[in-house]
């Protein structure tokens, strides 16, 4: 190798030579310092005969340095936020499978859409009309039973029951009572009478099927938006649509009996209807739930169809009964309905799956038959063959229960 040669490859080996001893002061023990003859053997590879080797600058000496093994840094790692976003930003979480059972008994008052129709009367002064006979406060059963799967869906088939709602209304007079004419002039046990006694009796079945599906709130968030998801306590919140069926049977009977005075026997002129509402329901439930109390209400409307009946006991005297005076009638005719539905309750949780419901409830039927109405006084032999529909009746009052949630 000519001298020149020489005296470059010296130059450059002693260049190397120093970049290592720099990085031995970084290495760790562990990892041994390159040997001269290394470095001598990687400087001469790098070294082509006969092309000019210059001094070596500051970045021939990094590439140097990459010739004698030195390992790329190891990038810094990154480092991910791991704090949980607030409850509100994140997806709305899915639904709870569960079943449920709700058993209530209402106490349940009566106000009636009615004609006030006079019934009796004592020289010429209304003594006795449809509108003073009323119901007292009546208990009735409300059954529930429902399902909702994961995805937020569910079911449900309820039961409402008012049965032998039952009103009376008794006056009296001095041996003039009569019903009102013609009527009275036909029937001799209608007129002269010391007492006249108006009685109802009703009872109300109703029966509906709704699906439904399930929005909830999200729970606690100290951050949400809504104030009662910030209550220490709070648990969850749900709101469901329904939509199904709803049918309604309304049966009642009427009578007016007359007795006392010159007449031995009782007068009496009793009669019945019935209507059936059936319909498409659509309705809201919600419900909020905290560790020991829940409050959850619904409103629910049904737009029905309405099959109205009533039929009519002859009328007869009392003392030569046939022929009848007047024949039995009856009568039937179509309509539509309505069935409104409104409940608020308070719930105190027993256990994870019982609790205790108290609440207030309103319930209204309207294109429905009425048995008072029905009263026709009229002397022609068709009278009482006519049909008076489209009547309506609320009623309203506390409720009391059970629930199970499982």
């Amino acid at each position: 190798m000519p001298a020149t040669a020489r005296f470059r490859l010296a130059v450059l080996v002693l260049a190397a030579g120093l970049t290592a001893a720099a990085r031995a002061d970084d290495h760790p023990a562990s990892e041994p310092a390159p040997t001269e003859a290394l470095l001598l053997d990687q400087a001469a590879e790098n070294v082509v005969v006969g092309q000019p080797v210059g001094i070596v600058e500051p970045n021939e000496a990094a590439a140097t340095e990459s010739i004698v093994g030195e390992q790329p840094a190891t990038p810094p790692a990154v480092i991910e936020d791991s704090v949980t976003p607030p409850l509100d930003t994140r997806l709305p979480a899915t639904g709870t499978a569960q079943a449920y059972a709700i058993a209530d008994v209402l106490f349940l008052q009566r106000d009636n859409q009615s004609t006030d129709q006079l019934l009796a009367a004592s020289a010429g002064n209304a003594v006795l009309t449809t509108g003073q006979v009323q119901f007292p406060t009546q208990p009735a059963l409300r059954l529930f039973y429902g399902s909702v799967n994961d995805c937020n869906a569910g079911w449900e088939i309820g039961y409402l029951g008012v049965w032998n709602m039952f009103g009376s209304r008794t006056a009296g007079g001095p041996d003039d009572l009569q019903t009102p004419d013609p009527l009275a002039l036909l029937v001799p046990d209608f007129n002269g009478r010391a007492t006249a006694r108006a009685t109802y009796a009703s009872t109300l079945n109703s029966i509906e099927i709704n699906t439904f599906t399930r929005g909830e709130d999200g729970g606690f968030c100290r951050t949400a938006a809504q104030p009662w998801r910030r209550c220490d306590g709070y648990c969850r919140g749900t709101f469901d649509w329904l939509a199904g069926f709803r049918w309604a049977g309304l049966d009642e009977s009427a009578s007016l009996t007359l007795d006392g005075g010159a007449s031995p026997l009782p007068g009496v002129y009793g009669l019945r209807s019935s209507t059936n509402l059936f319909g498409a329901q659509l309705g809201g439930r919600g419900r909020m739930e905290w560790d020991r109390w829940a409050i959850e209400g619904w409103a629910k409307a049904a737009l029905c169809g309405s099959a109205m009946s009533q039929s009519q006991d002859p009328i007869v005297d009392a003392v030569v009964p046939d022929p009848p005076i007047r024949p039995a009638q009856s009568a039937a005719e179509g309509g539509v309905g309505f069935i409104g539905d409104i409940n608020a309750t308070l719930v105190y949780r027993l256990t994870e799956t019982w609790g205790l419901r108290a609440g207030y409830n309103l319930i209204w039927l309207s294109g429905v038959a009425l048995a008072p109405n029905q009263f026709d006084f009229g002397a022609a032999s068709t009278s009482g063959s006519g049909l008076n529909g489209g009547a309506g009746l609320f009623l309203h009052g506390a409720s009391l229960g059970l629930e199970a949630r499982w």
